[in-house]
């Protein structure tokens, strides 16, 4: 059986969008583990000491908006994409409640 003109061109497009939205999906989720491992080794720098109170106050929220935006990003892609069953893939992520929260009111903040 013959492909219609242009069904071999429509094909290949959709076979570049889905390698696209795939790449995207999977780079989001490398920027979402890296925004929460950030504050999680920030939280470990305070708990054992070795940042002032002071700073903590400063940077940490940084770094929670920073987590929050990056998990939009990835959710809002993944839905885009089609994707269902966001709560299952954010299962690998330990999320914590205040970023979850977040997710989706707040841009970074700038230095």
């Amino acid at each position: 059986m013959r492909a219609k003109p242009g069904e071999a061109a429509q094909n290949a497009l959709e076979h570049e969008i889905l390698g696209e939205q795939a790449s995207t999906i999977g780079r989001l989720s490398h920027e979402l583990g890296a925004a929460l491992e950030a504050l999680r080794a920030f939280d470990e720098k305070v708990s054992s000491g070795r940042i002032s109170e002071e700073r903590r106050e400063r940077q940490r929220p940084r770094l929670v908006d920073a987590a929050a935006y990056a998990l939009w990003n990835f959710v809002v892609q993944r839905d885009c994409a089609g994707f269902r069953f966001t709560e299952r893939a954010l299962q690998q992520f330990t999320i914590p409640k205040e970023v979850r929260v977040k997710m989706g009111t707040v841009r970074p903040r700038q230095n």
